[in-house]
This record gives structure tokens, C-alpha cells and sequence, in this order.
């Protein structure tokens, strides 16, 4: 490894910290509250500093969130090992993806701003992140389609589509994270049923 590689993989683990730090930040005021000064507080590092790695308060932005996104599927991924049956596994997927963040999305105002906040000013990092967990949950679907051997079954990224798209909506409907749990559920069930 030349000292170039050693300079890169330096930079990208700064841009891990900084990400982390600013996530951390945002999650606490919100997205519109918070300046370039409190993110490179919060990292320790200065302004200069921050806009040497970030442009914008925007693109730091979107970065965290792909990097929350990415962190969410990689526990998804671990804990699918432990799943024995693809209903099991599906529904592990959107625990970890969807419901775990429910309540406190809810509750917080800092929180529900983040998740408005990403289809204003992150909208093509979030459609990223969806498209990564539909491919996660097609491939878990997969399996089902190899099993049942059905001709008329949708495809396993067709199905997974409907599934994410579906509980987006869910997540607007429900009013807890026990009935969202419970509308997953019964979408999942009636679609691996089909």
C-alpha cells in the first residue's frame, strides 16, 4: 500500500467520523437548525476543516443518511443468519429497517424532521437506500420463488418492491409501533401466501 492508498483510507475514515458526528447532531436539532459550525464542533475538527472533506450542509447531510442507510443493512444482513424461515427473515429486515425508528420518529420532532428533511434535501440518497434494502429483500424472496416453483408468482424484485413501498405508507398510517409490527406482518404473510 503506497502512501497515497494510506492518505485515502485516512480521509475516508475522517468522512466516517465527521458523518457519524453530524447524524448524531442532526438526530438531536433537527436538519434546518443546524449550522456547519455545530457539525465540525461536534466532529473536532474546524469549519475550514469540515469543508475540506464537505461542500454543503446538504451534502453532509445526504452522506449520513447513505450512511445510516448502509449501517441498517449491514445489521440486517448479520442478523438474517439467524432467521429460519423467510417469513422470519423478511420480517427481521423490516424490524431493523422500519420499526425500530418508528416511535421515536413519531415522538420527536428533531426526528420527524430528519425523515421530512430527507425527501427535501436527500431525496436521491434516500431512494438509494430503499433500492439497496429491496435488493436485501429480494434476495431473501428469492428463496421463496426457488421453493415454490409457481409460474404466475411476481418476481422476488417486484415482490420486495411492493413490500418497501407498501410499508412507507404503512409508517404514515400506523399509530404505534405494535400496529405497524402487525400490518407488516399480515402484508407479508398475504403476499408469501400468494
Amino acid at each position: 500500500m503506497g502512501c497515497a492508498d494510506c492518505t485515502r483510507l485516512m480521509n475516508d475514515e475522517k468522512r466516517q467520523q465527521i458523518l457519524a458526528a453530524a447524524l448524531g447532531v442532526f438526530f438531536k436539532y433537527g436538519y434546518k437548525r443546524v449550522s456547519m459550525n455545530e457539525i465540525a464542533a461536534a466532529a473536532g475538527i474546524s469549519r475550514p476543516g469540515l469543508y475540506l472533506h464537505f461542500s454543503s450542509k446538504e451534502e453532509v447531510f445526504k452522506k449520513a443518511v447513505l450512511q445510516f442507510a448502509d449501517g441498517l443493512i449491514e445489521e440486517i444482513n448479520k442478523g438474517l443468519r439467524s432467521g429460519k424461515t423467510i417469513e422470519e427473515k423478511v420480517l427481521y429486515a423490516f424490524e431493523v429497517w422500519t420499526v425500530q425508528s418508528f416511535d421515536l420518529t413519531r415522538k420527536s420532532p428533531e426526528a420527524k424532521e430528519i425523515s421530512d428533511s430527507s425527501y427535501e434535501f436527500a431525496r436521491e440518497a434516500l431512494d438509494a437506500s430503499y433500492e439497496n434494502f429491496e435488493s436485501v429483500l429480494a434476495s431473501i424472496l428469492k428463496e421463496q420463488a426457488r421453493s415454490s416453483g409457481s409460474k404466475k408468482r411476481l418476481s422476488p424484485e417486484r415482490m420486495a418492491h411492493i413490500l418497501a413501498s407498501a410499508v412507507r405508507g404503512f409508517k404514515l398510517a400506523a399509530k404505534s409501533a405494535t400496529e405497524l409490527r402487525k400490518l407488516i406482518r399480515d402484508l407479508v404473510v398475504t403476499i408469501l401466501a400468494a
